[in-house]
């Protein structure tokens, strides 16, 4: 098992099979439906994004930038050459796809201008548009 473990395309492929799996048997027993089953597939992204990004925020602040100092030299190279920039990409990209998968969930809810306006545009009635739109506007 740990060999199965230790090896990431691996993991990979199986975490996709057993997700599709496990759709597969919630359709058979619950039945389809593509507008809830759309708007969960979205904000699973949206959070799944959301944990990447963050991961490597805490990644780059609470272990590369303190723990940097103490690499003997000879190996800094490879940290520049090979880590960072893929972690940088990582990093980028799981910001964008955070955004991105949110202000598609927002227009989908039906939401997106009372988040953007903190809910200004209806008398600041709505607490959970303006909880959201704060968090959009950070």
């Amino acid at each position: 098992m740990a060999a199965f473990l230790g090896n990431l395309r691996n993991v990979v492929i199986a975490s996709f099979v057993l997700a599709i799996l496990l759709i597969g048997v919630y359709c058979a027993t619950q039945g389809f439906d593509g507008a809830i089953f759309e708007l969960f597939v979205l904000r699973w992204l949206h959070v799944v994004s959301g944990v990447m990004w963050i991961g490597l925020l805490w990644y780059f602040n609470f272990v590369s930038t303190p723990t940097t100092p103490a690499i003997p030299a000879e190996l800094r190279p490879a940290l520049g050459k090979y880590i960072t920039p893929a972690a940088l990409w990582w990093f980028r990209w799981s910001a964008m796809s955070t955004i991105v998968f949110g202000i598609i969930l927002a227009a989908l809810n039906g939401y997106l201008v009372q988040a953007y306006t903190l809910d200004a545009t209806e008398g600041f009635a709505n607490p959970k548009a303006i909880g959201i739109g704060i968090g959009m506007w950070l």
